[in-house]
């Protein structure tokens, strides 16, 4: 049963998706997620350069960093440039 799970896991693969967020900025960022309806929220650190995978597993969420607000599907990625975000 395991293998058989695996094998659907595998071949579904984009099913899986979950948002991106790639910083391309000089400096660290906090970033909070909420996911569709308030369903959850979570604070997570991006420091500069760096990538964070998989923060929202919902049909979309919403993302802010000081200054900037935006939502995003799961399937999205997200860059942080020059202190805003874009897709």
């Amino acid at each position: 049963m395991k293998k058989k799970f695996l094998i659907v896991l595998l071949v579904s693969g984009g099913a899986l998706a979950a948002t991106d967020v790639v910083n391309q900025d000089g400096k660290s960022y906090n970033i909070k997620v909420q996911g569709e309806g308030n369903l959850s929220i979570s604070d997570h650190k991006i420091d500069s350069g760096g990538t964070l995978y998989g923060l929202c597993g919902y049909s979309f969420c919403t993302f802010e960093i000081q200054g900037d607000k935006i939502s995003a599907t799961k399937d999205e990625r997200l860059t942080i440039r020059n202190g805003k975000f874009s897709k």
